[in-house]
């Protein structure tokens, strides 16, 4: 192409530019369509906790358990957690880089001031260092001032893509929140548990005691040997072995939840240490439609975000293969003297330079056209990673579906256990004491009791645990907190109240 054509060419894309406001070049970002099953797995409707698709998750879960030392600790752990506090710092971050390729649009205006001093050499020419052997002083003050004009969208792609980044980075908070209220409520089923299952050992070595007491008094009357009294002594203290760790586990679970609220790892301890009851899930557990995900899990509205973002950045490498067109000028006084710098005697002080710039890069080796290359990379995977977190987000609530309903089944059977096994050391004590069966026998189902006993309060902990998993595969609890100010101040009765102002929200 000859340098007439180029010059005509560069004209006519300036001129095409200037009277239609600019195009955007690239790809224009559509929301992909990703395919969801219309229902989810009914395994758990047949269970006394069932499920309701017909109606969407509660937006403050945790309320649903009716336990109000956990919502305080979600409250607490909303305000103050360190790890929510980075998120929403990279938020704040975000947002200021939207903010920085938002100010592209306008001029960029710099105020200009300079004073300098100079001589001349005599064995050289004057210009631009003053007379021949002569000190001379000159003063400046003016601006510069430059503006690009977005002929081929390439500033309105970068603000696009700067916000889609901003928006994915509010729901990597999101999630981190999800998570944190995951956290909160499994530590505190846990803590609970472990609790639970202390009291039953205590309980049962009681019991057990009591039998070593029996046993020993017998022995002593010549009715039994010195054989079942070591028997019943070893129960005693296989049982006494188990508290030690119970006792251990609850305080380290407590120093974890201190952690999670932002406080010292013995914080909570006073508040926690006394036994309260595992929470309860409730009658029926609200867990909407599929398609509902694609809004509501975090992680999923973050990969359609990247993927907005990158298509974006795909338009912003393509305009680089246009002309860039960008208008300054320049504008001020000059003097040698401060005295005449602003001297209406002397108009010749000021000047002024002005007029447009147009570069257009023509070679650069296959740069450009490389950087567009990667950036369609960059969006095919980033459409891959939506459609895989879709698909992970499913199998997550299908899991959990089928883990709380196969565990509330187990949960029912151990029930029934317990109470055949309390039947059974209640009549073994009896016949023992009349001489109708061995020691052997008592403990033996005293040994099968506890077992019983410890494994319920850890099948009622999968339960619990199983609700909390499905809320969090659902994306429920980010909601709450977006109605208030992203701060650690942020008031805390209006999360305890546990009032949800989602449209499809429940309050119980």
């Amino acid at each position: 192409m000859s340098r007439i054509r180029q010059r005509r060419l560069l004209k006519a894309l300036i001129a095409c530019g200037l009277l239609t406001g600019g195009c955007e070049v690239g790809p224009n970002y559509r929301q992909p369509h990703a395919d969801t099953p219309a229902a989810f797995s009914k395994a758990a409707t047949t269970q006394p906790s069932t499920v309701d698709p017909n109606r969407s998750p509660m937006v403050n879960w945790w309320t649903s358990f009716g336990d109000a030392e956990l919502n305080s600790l979600v409250v607490r752990a909303l305000a103050a957690n360190h790890e929510l506090k980075i998120a929403q710092s990279r938020v704040l971050e975000a947002r200021a880089f939207e903010r920085i390729a938002k100010s592209k649009q306008y001029p960029t205006i710099d105020l200009v001031a300079a004073v300098g001093r100079a001589r001349g050499s005599a064995a050289g020419y004057a210009f631009p260092y003053g007379l021949p052997g002569m000190d001379d002083g000159l003063y400046q003050l003016g601006f510069d001032a430059t503006y690009e004009v977005d002929l081929f969208g390439g500033i309105r792609r970068t603000i696009e893509a700067a916000g889609a980044l901003a928006e994915a980075t509010e729901d990597e908070r999101r999630a981190v929140q999800v998570t944190l209220l995951g956290e909160v409520a499994r530590n505190y089923i846990g803590l609970r548990t472990l609790q639970r299952r202390l009291a039953v050992a205590r309980a049962n070595l009681d019991d057990q005691s009591q039998t070593l007491e029996i046993v020993t008094r017998r022995f002593k009357n010549g009715l039994t040997t010195n054989f079942d009294v070591i028997r019943a002594s070893a129960q005693v203290t296989a049982t006494q072995s188990t508290i030690p760790p119970l006792e251990a586990g609850i305080n380290q679970t407590i120093y974890g939840l201190s952690i999670l609220l932002g406080d010292q790892p013995t914080t909570l301890l006073a508040e926690l240490s006394a036994q309260s009851p595992i929470p309860i899930v409730p009658p029926t557990v609200p867990v909407g439609m599929p398609s509902e995900l694609l809004r509501r899990r975090p992680d999923i509205r973050r990969a359609e975000r990247i993927l907005a973002a990158a298509t974006a950045e795909q338009g912003v490498a393509t305009s680089d293969l246009f002309p860039h067109l960008i208008l300054g000028g320049t504008a001020g006084v000059q003097s040698r003297d401060t005295d005449y710098l602003f001297s209406q005697h002397d108009p010749s002080s000021g000047f002024y330079l002005a007029g447009p710039i147009a570069n257009w890069t023509i070679f650069d080796g296959g740069r450009r056209w490389a950087n567009i290359d990667r950036t369609k990379a960059r969006v095919a995977a980033a459409a891959s990673a939506y459609e895989e977190s879709v698909l992970s987000a499913l199998k997550d609530v299908e899991s959990s579906l089928t883990a709380y309903s196969h565990d509330q089944t187990r949960r029912d059977s151990l029930g029934s256990l317990v109470g055949q096994n309390q039947e059974a050391v209640r009549i073994a004590k009896q016949e023992y004491s009349h001489g109708l069966v061995n020691l052997l026998d008592v403990i033996e189902v005293q040994r099968n009791l506890y077992v019983a006993q410890d494994a319920l309060a850890q099948a009622d902990q999968s339960v619990s645990s199983d609700l909390v998993s499905l809320y969090k595969a659902l994306g429920g609890g980010w909601e709450s907190a977006d109605t208030a100010p992203p701060t650690a101040t942020r008031n805390a009765s209006t999360q305890e109240s546990g009032t949800s102002s989602h449209p499809s929200g429940e309050v119980r």
